[in-house]
């Protein structure tokens, strides 16, 4: 009888463990944090789907390689993709939207008011949209596992691009076809790279603020989001300086540290925290402001009207103090995404980031950072002077993002490891001054803080770049609103063009 009351003993305590790693495995990511420059909906926000069913495009599936570069590996997968032909006309370009680190929206191949679509009717041209290998639904290896994560990277999915257009050539029987890819953010930079890396298979391209230089220490990030604050209104960059650096002062002290948790709202104590969960708070209220700003006024969702830099400073200089208002945007954004209290444990999302599974709601995130550790940087602290002195202080250091790729991943992973990643990155593309695709356009938004990562002058005479004074991330995959910038409608315009002359060649 002892013997059975024991082992029921044991199986109440293993249920209560495997229910408590379960609540954590399947932790809510927190919807008001930004993770290495990501939201919940991924680098490019996904427009809403059109309310006519008869416009809905079906999901189909390709069968691709799992390594492109192991002649002895003949494993396969189901790659998602979708395609639309109702605008194509015979002897028309191919238009290919390749998608980026979240699951991809059959929105992108549905709606005809986006700036490709719409030339897409114009043209006569074939639409498609591929998802990414090992996001979404794309999964190569059905789990998220280090042993599996080698094979994901831009080179691999680049590769996926290429051996999918030549497949489609074959199946649609294109003699003469002229593929034109398109992209935003991440992908943004695919596109650039397809060009640059498969010319004979990629006519053009056009990629929209894609970061095409690879950089551990992104400082220049959090510059351009003090800069756009500042543009639009000085004392509203003034009083956001000015609530951060008593952020940092309350940080310093018991009593301080408790008046954070009540005013911001804290799952926890922040008196009981270590170091990383205290950079995980700063990064969660710096990250209001980066969310803010890099899509402020894009013509999507509530980032059009809602969510834009004239509602945060409105918030932020409607308070009664500079720490209130930056308590204000804290408690706006996380009324917006329904959060009750604002978690910023750092142990949790390590280990929730840890979840192999390719289904969970972190998934998509465990994934990005995998191709931060390997090939990109891209860590937003506040290493730059200009940070420093006007706008949140030294609050998060180069090292907390580093350090998680071996807390996450894999403890081989030093530093230098990651440096040394980064490097061959650009080496291999070239970066952003020594790119060498041709018949590329590539715009940017000055309030974009990817801005900066991207190509911003021409490199040779057939690439084409669009510099659009006070727009966001991506604002020229959006369709057209009253309210666009004169800049971001000559960009359109620019865009256009090239890509009209590039389908009639």
């Amino acid at each position: 009888m002892r013997g059975l009351l024991a082992l029921l003993a044991i199986a109440a305590i293993l249920a209560v463990q495997y229910a408590e790693a379960r609540a954590l495995s399947e932790k809510r990511v927190s919807r008001t944090r930004m993770i290495r420059g990501r939201k919940w909906h991924g680098l490019v926000p996904k427009p809403d789907r059109p309310a006519d069913l008869s416009s809905r495009v079906a999901d189909q599936h390709f069968v691709q390689q799992l390594d492109h570069f192991d002649a002895s590996n003949n494993k396969t997968w189901l790659q998602r993709f979708w395609y639309n032909d109702k605008w194509y006309k015979p002897g028309g370009p191919q238009f290919l939207m390749i998608g980026g680190e979240s699951a991809e929206s059959p929105t992108w191949v549905e709606r005809d008011d986006f700036e490709w679509t719409s030339l897409a009717k114009e043209v006569g041209a074939a639409v498609f949209l591929l998802e990414h290998r090992f996001y979404g639904e794309s999964q190569p290896t059905g789990d998220l596992k280090f042993e599996s994560l080698k094979y994901l990277s831009s080179e691999q999915a680049l590769a996926d691009l290429n051996t999918f257009i030549l497949a489609q050539n074959k199946v649609l029987n294109l003699t003469s076809p002229r593929w034109i890819t398109f992209g935003g953010s991440y992908s943004g930079a695919l596109s650039a790279w397809a060009r640059q890396k498969y010319p004979d298979t990629v006519y053009a391209a056009v990629g929209s603020s894609g970061p095409v230089q690879a950089v551990v220490d992104f400082t220049g990030y959090l510059d351009v989001v003090y800069n756009a604050l500042h543009s639009y209104n000085p004392k509203c960059a003034e009083s956001a300086h000015n609530g951060f650096l008593k952020v940092n002062e309350l940080g310093k002290t018991s009593d301080g540290l408790k008046t954070l948790t009540s005013t911001f709202s804290i799952c926890t104590d922040l008196n009981k925290a270590d170091n990383n969960t205290l950079y995980t708070f700063y990064e969660s209220i710096i990250g209001n402001y980066m969310g803010i700003v890099q899509y402020s006024e894009d013509n999507v969702s509530v980032y059009a009207s809602e969510l834009t830099i004239p509602q945060l400073c409105k918030k932020q200089l409607g308070a009664n103090s500079d720490l209130g208002g930056v308590a204000a945007v804290n408690e706006w954004l996380m009324d917006q995404n329904w959060e009750s209290c604002l978690d910023v444990n750092y142990q949790e999302s390590i280990d929730a980031l840890k979840n192999t599974d390719a289904g969970s709601e972190w998934g998509d995130y465990r994934s990005w950072i995998w191709q931060t550790c390997n090939e990109f940087g891209y860590y937003q602290s506040t290493d730059s002077d200009l940070v420093v002195n006007k706008f949140t202080g030294a609050d998060i250091p180069i090292d907390f993002y580093v350090q998680q790729c071996a807390q996450i991943y894999d403890a081989s992973y030093e530093n230098a490891t990651v440096y040394t990643n980064v490097d061959k990155t650009n080496q291999y593309y070239y970066g952003q001054t020594g790119y060498n695709g041709t018949r590329v356009s590539l715009p940017n938004g000055t309030n974009d803080p990817w801005h900066v990562l991207g190509v911003l002058k021409a490199t040779n005479g057939q690439v084409y770049p669009s510099i659009i004074a006070g727009t966001s991330h991506c604002a020229d995959m959006y369709p057209a609103g009253p309210n666009d910038k004169p800049g971001l409608t000559a960009a359109r315009k620019a865009i256009r063009t090239h890509v009209l002359s590039w389908s009639t060649a």
